[in-house]
Order: C-alpha cells, then sequence, then structure tokens
C-alpha cells in the first residue's frame, strides 16, 4: 500500500513544505500479530517496542534489527492487551491490562524481555475499555494522611482503623518491588541528588507505583498502589456531575507542587480534573458532544489534549485556577472519531490516532495542525514516539505497526 503524506503549509512555520509526491511512507512496518494491535509502550533506554494485540497476546521488537525478539499470550484471548507500561525500579517491570478484569506486572531481564509468569497480579474487576495511567512518583508513606480511608479490595468498603491494623498484620501483599504496606500515600517532591536512600529510608519514602483504572463500576475511577495491591482512593464522580463511564484518565504533577492530579474523560464528552490523595473533585467542563477517547498532559503539567468519538481535538490549560480547562484551541478533522493522542517527548509535537486509519500531527505549541500521515488500512488504536530519535510508532486495527521518521529535525 502506498503510504501518502499530506502537509498543511502554515504561514510563519519553520518546517519544511512535503508535498503528497515527495513525502515519505513508513520506514519500516513491522508484522506479525494475527489480531487488531491495540496497545504500545517504548522502552526508555531501550531500543524496544511492546505490543499487544485484541487476541492477548505480547510482542517486543528490537527496533534496530526491526525484529520480534519475544511473544506471549499475557491475558485470556476474549480479553486481549488494552494497555502497557514500563514502570518500577529502573524500569524494570512491564505492567499489562487485559479486559479480564486485572492488571498484571512483569519482570524484565536485562536485554528487557519480560518473565514467563507474572510477579504480581490484581484483580481490579474493570471490563470496560478504559486504559489504566500510571505514574511513578516518590511518596512518603504514611498511615491516614489521605482523606479517604484504605479501601477493602474485596469488599469495596472504607476501613476503620482497627480494621486496617488488623488486615495489616494479618494480610499483607507484595511483588518484591517494595516494602509491604496497606496505607495511603502523600506524594513529596524530593531532591534525589542530595537525599541519597539512608535519607529517603529515614524519612519513610519509596518510589511508588500508582495506577489509575476505571473500576468495576465504570464511573468510578480506582486508584491503585502497584506495590502493594491496594486500592488506595475510589474517585466517585459527586451529586450533579454524573458523566457517565470513564473513558479516558491520565495522571500528572505539576512543577513544584506534591499534589497528584488526574485528568479523566467521560462518557458525556466531559473532562474532569481531580486530587487524587485527597480524593477531592475539582473542576469539569464538557468539551465535547460526543464520548472522550484520550487525553494526554505535557509534561510539565501546565496543558492538556483531548479527543473523542467527534471530530475536534481540544486544548486546554491545567497550569493555573484561572485557566484550569479553559480552551486555547479548537482542532477540527475531517473524519470523526479519535483513538489516541501522544506528545514527543521534546514537547513540540503532539500526533493523533484516527478511526480512519490517518495520523494527524499538530504543532504542540502553536496548536496548529502540520501533516496527515496515511498507510493504514483500518482505524489506528495507538501511538508511541520512540524516546531517542523521536520516530512515531502507529498501531492498526489491520494487524500491523507501522515507524514513521518525519518531522525529525528541531522545530522552533
Amino acid at each position: 500500500m502506498r503510504a501518502v503524506l499530506t502537509h498543511l503549509d502554515l504561514p510563519g512555520s519553520s518546517l519544511p513544505c512535503m508535498s503528497a509526491k515527495s513525502a515519505p511512507g513508513p520506514s519500516s512496518v513491522l508484522r506479525g500479530h494475527r489480531a487488531d494491535v491495540q496497545a504500545l509502550c517504548c522502552h526508555p533506554d531501550r531500543a524496544l517496542l511492546y505490543s499487544g494485540d485484541s487476541a492477548g497476546e505480547a510482542k517486543a521488537w528490537d527496533l534496530t534489527t526491526e525484529r520480534a525478539t519475544w511473544s506471549q499470550r499475557l491475558h485470556p484471548n476474549e480479553a486481549g492487551v488494552t494497555a502497557l507500561h514500563i514502570a518500577g525500579p529502573d524500569c524494570a517491570r512491564l505492567l499489562s491490562q487485559g479486559r479480564d478484569g486485572t492488571i498484571k506486572s512483569w519482570a524484565l531481564s536485562a536485554e528487557g524481555l519480560p518473565s514467563r509468569t507474572p510477579l504480581h497480579l490484581i484483580e481490579t474487576g474493570s471490563y470496560n475499555f478504559c486504559r489504566m495511567a500510571v505514574l511513578s512518583h516518590d511518596a512518603c508513606v504514611s498511615e491516614g494522611c489521605g482523606a479517604n480511608p484504605p479501601v477493602d479490595i474485596k469488599s469495596g468498603q472504607a476501613m476503620s482503623s482497627n480494621q486496617d491494623t488488623d488486615r495489616q498484620q494479618a494480610e499483607s501483599v507484595t511483588d518484591g518491588m517494595g516494602a509491604t504496606c496497606s496505607t495511603e500515600l502523600k506524594l513529596e517532591h524530593r531532591n534525589s541528588a542530595t537525599e541519597g536512600p539512608a535519607e529517603n529510608a529515614r524519612q519513610g519514602t519509596s518510589r511508588e507505583l500508582i495506577v489509575a483504572i476505571a473500576g468495576h463500576d465504570p464511573a468510578v475511577l480506582e486508584i491503585w498502589n502497584m506495590q502493594t495491591g491496594v486500592l488506595v482512593q475510589q474517585l466517585t464522580q459527586p451529586a450533579g456531575h454524573k458523566h457517565g463511564m470513564c473513558m479516558a484518565v491520565q495522571l500528572y504533577t505539576q512543577s513544584e507542587q506534591s499534589v497528584l492530579y488526574a485528568l479523566v474523560g467521560y462518557e458525556d464528552g466531559t473532562v474532569a480534573v481531580w486530587d487524587v490523595i485527597a480524593g477531592r473533585f475539582v473542576k469539569s467542563s464538557q468539551l465535547h458532544a460526543e464520548p472522550v477517547m484520550a487525553v494526554a498532559v505535557a509534561d510539565d503539567g501546565s496543558g492538556g489534549i483531548c479527543a473523542a468519538a467527534d471530530n475536534k481535538v481540544q486544548c486546554f490549560g491545567l497550569g493555573s485556577p484561572s485557566t484550569l480547562l479553559q480552551v486555547l484551541a479548537t482542532l477540527e478533522v475531517k473524519q470523526h472519531g479519535i483513538a489516541d493522542i501522544c506528545i514527543r517527548p521534546d514537547q513540540r509535537l503532539f500526533a493523533t490516532a484516527g478511526w480512519d486509519g490517518k495520523l494527524r500531527l499538530f504543532h504542540h505549541k502553536k496548536m496548529r495542525p502540520l501533516a496527515i500521515l496515511q498507510y493504514h488500512r483500518k482505524g489506528v488504536t495507538a501511538l508511541a514516539f520512540q524516546p531517542h530519535n523521536q520516530r512515531l510508532i502507529s498501531a492498526s486495527r489491520d494487524g500491523t505497526i507501522a515507524i514513521w521518521s518525519v518531522f525529525q529535525r528541531e522545530t522552533t
């Protein structure tokens, strides 16, 4: 199939103008999945790509040789792999989410290949299509430091202090990634250059792995501590703010703040911000007329992007109360439906994954369209940028993974 890139020449843009005839197609195409590819994840330190499909199979790809180096079924055939994330100490864990109600943690070898059996499994009871969000953060572990008490995983009910103490003594969960505990988390920014392991140990600080996911009740966002298997928080929509199911979520922090936020897209087109540890609803705004399908947040937490089943991409502020969820730009595309958004690591570009099989590139700072990439025969489901060389990677329902070497030069 011939790949087409349509460049939208912008006044004052320093980016090169590429016509459809001269534009390159994918630099390579990875084939090997026998089902819809719907999850992508790049290793931050190695030239490795992990992919997962709707039949539950995952693969690791060496991006130097462009060959698969590992393949394994992580979730049942009927559940599929919904999301993949690299996380944990020294990026030594692969987290997988399936529509079987589980999140699994797999150990990575020195070569970056996952273990045959999971180190840890959490039964979340979540069976919808909302992809989990993962954030690793320095956290001070202390009892009762959150606004809500820990939640009993089995009953789903908040525990009294006596119940919590009894459970800590009788039932502890660990996966070898950190100390066993069943407490809430208080996030604290620390200077890793001046505070070493001894100082962290003295102050009770550890590197916590936090996972946000739609719960058994898909209208409730659940926050899990992946190290301990503890359900830390349940974020239930307040009275008068019933927006339907959680469809997309991203966790983020902001510079010089100890607050952990969740940006959530809902079924009715609303986007909301939550203070995760306090369990506090901050603000919401209906930015779409259709269900929100994807959200993304800039590295510094100053702004966000959302897309939905409609034909709009909304760019909005997050950095201050006056600009919180204030729309800064509305970008319209011809076809409805966007499955994913990915911001390039240098924060200069972002890409969207269209149900129509097209990738659309936008200038992040100027919030303007740049180009349209077309190769896939079916809808694009997931996107990733390779950390070091900024190559764009796309997955599709046609079973292929395309790698694009476009706009790699410096963007102003």
